[in-house]
């Protein structure tokens, strides 16, 4: 009796050691950071220069795979990183910054060099796993806690009427009038980047602030420490890669109104100003040049409405105008164009407000064939830009 009843003691600390031994947090250090595994999650901390730090989080489940279609920068530099751990965290530090990471709970804190708190992630994170048409991965979410003083710009171009989104819920989804960047930046001299492609919710209220997304197979953001808002701006340009200039007459004043209906509309308003002496660089033709809904996007002038396309770009330079148009990455089902798409199987299937289907922007073909209707119809007339 009493070897059985010593028999189930050992057997019981067995397994609690080894339930211990599963839950007990793991550390890796890897080229300018450090991967830790808390029980229930990974989270790899790399510096990509002394003041930007990528931060990814997944499940066993889940994987750290990830290939960006906005960050050019693919690997970080070798730069000089000093590591410690104690019993509760993984510390790294750099020139400019040090980084905490909670061996328990994952959570991640940017100090600076010297100490002084920047910003803390809070609570748990969240990788819940979602299926969507076949199609699995984790609805995330961040939370972390910000400073009361400080304001947080940024996020792309909204109707809302805000400019600090302190309390505020912005949603970040690509639509008509609606141009979102998971990009924010605080007064408190750093940014983060999202690096998510599905729909996103920055959300801000007195208990926290958190960003959450639909889909993807991890989180990954980038926290980007700067001395100003410039130099935090220009961490970002090092991640995404920069912009090249436009012309001069870019920064000039634009003349845009909903839409021209004519060729010799929007000639005659050209002359006026002129002869007004107004000073305007750009004249901007929106939307229906390709007259209709159904030959939406067709990447061809209407004969009717817009007859010499390359006589009216020689008459605008000529009274030194540029000029821009309005291009969609949605056609209509009475244009060649739509036909040509259609055939390749590079159309999506959904069928937007206006009777037309939109491009597969994520298919090389597709942006290839685009890209020559596009010059062939609209560029090769003389046209000098587009949004």
């Amino acid at each position: 009796m009493r070897s059985t009843k010593i028999l189930l003691i050992v057997s019981v600390l067995i397994l609690f050691c080894f339930s211990c031994d599963q839950k007990k947090s793991k550390v890796s250090i890897i080229k300018n950071g450090a991967e830790v595994y808390t029980g229930k999650m990974y989270v790899k901390v790399q510096f990509y220069k002394d003041n930007i730090v990528r931060v990814v989080k997944w499940t066993k489940e889940g994987t750290s795979d990830k290939k960006s279609l906005s960050v050019i920068q693919n690997d970080c530099q070798e730069i000089d990183i000093k590591s410690e751990e104690n019993e509760s965290s993984v510390i790294l530090n750099s020139k400019e910054l040090l980084v905490k990471i909670n061996k328990v709970s994952g959570n991640v804190e940017y100090s600076t060099s010297s100490g002084e708190d920047i910003l803390k992630e809070t609570g748990e994170a969240l990788l819940k796993p979602v299926v969507y048409d076949g199609d699995s991965g984790f609805t995330m979410q961040q939370d972390f806690s910000l400073t009361p003083t400080e304001g947080i710009y940024g996020l792309g171009q909204h109707q809302d009427g805000y400019f600090n989104y302190r309390g505020k819920e912005v949603k970040l989804v690509q639509s008509n009038t609606e141009a979102v960047n998971p990009f924010l930046i605080s007064t408190a001299k750093y940014g983060i980047l999202w690096d998510n492609y599905s729909m996103t919710i920055f959300k801000d209220n007195n208990e926290k602030t958190s960003i959450w997304s639909d889909m993807g197979d991890n989180i990954d953001y980038y926290f980007i420490k700067g001395s100003n808002m410039d130099k935090v701006i220009s961490g970002y340009r090092f991640l995404t890669g920069t912009a090249p200039m436009y012309g001069k007459y870019a920064y000039g004043y634009w003349q845009s109104k909903e839409h021209y209906d004519t060729q010799e509309e929007l000639l005659s308003k050209a002359r006026q100003y002129r002869k007004l002496k107004i000073p305007i660089d750009n004249m901007i033709q929106d939307w229906d040049w390709w007259n209709g809904n159904l030959n939406w996007g067709s990447m061809v002038f209407d004969k009717t409405l817009f007859p010499e396309p390359e006589k009216m770009m020689e008459e605008l330079h000529s009274m030194n105008y540029h000029a821009i148009i309005s291009i969609w990455p949605a056609i209509g089902p009475n244009t060649e164009f739509y036909k040509d798409m259609d055939s390749k199987g590079l159309l999506y299937p959904t069928v937007g407000w206006a009777g037309f289907k939109y491009m597969d922007t994520y298919n090389p073909a597709a942006n290839d064939l685009y890209c020559e209707y596009l010059n062939k119809g609209i560029f090769s007339k003389g046209l000098d830009g587009w949004w």
